[in-house]
C-alpha cells in the first residue's frame, strides 16, 4: 500500500507528540513493507506565491527512508499562537499543483495529522480522486485556533459562540517577517514565553495588547472552514473518548474510529513494585502550568502536606516554592525506566481536554500506578483498579484521593496492572490502524 502523511515535518525541525507518533507509525508502516512518505508545509516566498508540491527526495529516519514532499507556499502555520487574519488562513492554493502531484504519486491512503497550514484544495482534490482520506485528532485546531480551548486557567465557556475568540487571538506573531524566521533560536523563545504566560496559573486577558482585527462572526465562518474540511474525511481516528465527545459537542456524529495511540518506545515493562508508608513518591512529568493542572496539583498537595508528610512530589522543572516538591531536570525516554524505579504513583492532573496523554500509557508500560482526571483522553486504556480517575475538578476530589493514598492500596493497584492491563506496542497499533481507518 502506499501511504502518505501530511503532518508539520521531520524532526529535529519539528517536534513534540504529534511528530513523534508519526514518525513511529512510519517507520512500523515501513517496516510492514508499505511504500510511505510525508508531506509537509514548507517556505513561505515573499514574492512568487504559486503552490508548488516539490520533491525533496528522501529524508533518512532510524535506519529507514522516508518520501519527503514540500508544499511551498502553504497556508501558515500558526502552531498555538492563534488566527487572526482569517483570510490569510482560509486561501485556497494551486488545485492543478495538487493535483498533478497526487497523479504523480497516486496514494491508496492520506493519513492528515493536522489541518494546521494545508489548503482545502488539497483534500478536496483527493477526495475526487477516490483517495482515502484519514484524520487523527492530536488537538482541537479545528475547533480552537489556539488549539487548547483553555482560557483563564480553565476551559473555555464560550467556545460555541466564538465570543473571546477576537481577544483570545489578538496576541500573535503572525507577520509575514515571523513567517520566514518562525524558526530561529529567538522566536521559539518568544513563543515558548507566550504560550507559558496564556497557559500559565493567571492571565491578564490580554488587554491593551493590539488591536482586534477579526470578529466572533469571522471565527465562526473558520470554524465552518475546517468543519468543512472535516467532513470530507472519510474516517476521523478520535484517539480517545474525550477527543470523540470534544470534537462531536461542535461538529456532530461523523465517520469516526476512536482508537487509542501508542508509540515506539512502549514496551511492556511491567514489573511487581513495593511500597512502603513511611513515603509515598508522587511523580509529575508535565509544565509548570495550570492546563496541565500543576497549580491544581499543588493546591491539593498544600492541604494535605498541613496534615501528613510522608509524601514527595517529584517535577522535571524548577519550582522552590514547596519543600515537598523535589526538582529535576527535563527528562528523556531513555530515562524513563530510572524515573519509573524511582516512582509510586504518577500524576497527570490535566484541566484541559487533553486529547491522549503518554504519561500515563508510560506509567503503566512500567506497572506503576496512575493518578488523571476525566479530561485526560488516557484514562480510555486505564485497567479495572490499575489507577484512579478524578472527576471533580474543584480540588477536593483530588485531596481526598492523596489523603487516601496507601502502600496497600498502592500494592493493589500495581497487582491490577500485571493481570489486566493491556500495553499496545507500535506494531499492533499500526495493524489496528490499517484494518479499521485504511481500507
Amino acid at each position: 500500500m502506499r501511504i502518505l502523511h501530511y503532518s508539520l515535518g521531520f524532526p529535529p525541525f519539528r517536534t513534540g507528540g504529534l511528530t513523534k507518533f508519526c514518525m513511529d507509525l512510519m517507520l512500523e508502516q515501513i517496516r510492514e513493507g508499505h511504500d510511505v512518505s510525508l508531506l509537509w508545509p514548507g517556505e513561505i516566498r515573499l514574492i512568487n506565491k504559486k503552490t508548488i508540491v516539490k520533491n525533496r527526495g528522501f529524508e533518512q529516519v532510524d535506519q529507514y527512508q522516508i518520501g519527503s514532499f514540500e508544499v511551498i507556499n502553504p497556508i501558515p502555520v500558526s502552531y498555538d499562537e492563534g488566527i487572526s487574519d482569517i483570510a490569510l488562513f482560509t486561501k485556497d492554493g494551486d488545485k492543478k499543483a495538487y493535483s498533478d502531484f497526487l497523479d504523480t504519486y497516486r496514494p491508496d491512503v492520506i493519513h492528515l495529522h493536522t489541518f494546521m497550514g494545508l489548503h482545502r484544495s488539497f483534500i478536496s482534490s483527493a477526495k475526487e480522486k477516490g483517495i482515502r482520506l484519514v484524520f487523527t485528532t492530536h488537538d482541537f485546531f479545528p475547533i480552537c485556533p489556539k488549539v487548547t480551548l483553555f482560557r483563564n486557567g480553565t476551559i473555555c465557556s464560550d467556545a460555541f459562540g466564538c465570543e473571546s475568540c477576537p481577544m483570545c487571538n489578538s496576541k500573535i506573531l503572525q507577520s509575514p517577517i515571523y513567517r520566514t524566521v518562525k524558526d530561529s533560536s529567538v522566536v521559539k523563545k518568544m513563543r515558548k514565553k507566550h504560550r507559558d504566560e496564556y497557559l500559565g496559573e493567571e492571565t491578564d486577558n490580554h488587554k491593551n495588547e493590539v488591536p482586534i482585527v477579526a470578529s466572533k462572526e469571522d471565527y465562526l465562518l473558520l470554524r465552518s472552514y475546517y468543519e468543512s474540511m472535516l467532513k470530507m474525511v472519510d474516517v476521523i481516528q478520535y484517539n480517545s473518548t474525550v477527543s470523540k465527545k470534544v470534537y462531536e459537542n461542535f461538529f456532530g456524529r461523523l465517520p469516526n474510529q476512536v482508537i487509542t495511540i501508542t508509540h515506539s518506545d512502549i514496551k511492556d515493562r511491567r514489573k511487581k513494585r513495593s511500597y512502603s508508608d513511611d513515603l509515598i513518591r508522587i511523580r509529575y512529568l508535565g509544565s509548570c502550568s495550570s492546563h496541565k493542572g500543576f497549580f491544581y496539583l499543588k493546591n491539593a498537595l498544600d492541604k494535605l502536606y498541613s496534615e501528613k508528610q510522608n509524601f514527595c512530589l517529584d517535577v522535571h522543572f524548577e519550582y522552590k516554592e514547596a519543600v515537598y516538591i523535589q526538582s529535576h531536570e527535563r527528562y528523556s525516554y531513555d530515562e524513563l525506566e530510572h524515573i519509573f524505579d524511582e516512582t509510586d504513583v504518577l500524576v497527570a492532573p490535566s484541566l484541559w481536554y487533553e486529547t491522549f496523554g503518554y504519561t500515563i500509557l508510560e506509567a503503566l508500560s512500567f506497572g506503576v500506578p496512575v493518578i488523571t482526571t476525566c479530561n485526560v483522553g488516557a484514562k480510555d486504556i486505564i485497567a479495572e483498579n490499575a489507577g484512579i480517575i478524578v472527576n471533580d475538578l474543584s480540588g477536593e476530589e483530588l485531596y481526598e484521593t492523596f489523603s487516601g493514598l496507601t502502600a496497600a492500596g498502592l500494592e493493589e493497584m500495581n497487582h491490577a496492572i500485571l493481570e489486566k492491563q493491556t500495553i499496545t506496542l507500535i506494531s499492533e497499533f499500526a495493524r489496528t490502524i490499517d484494518e479499521r481507518c485504511y481500507h
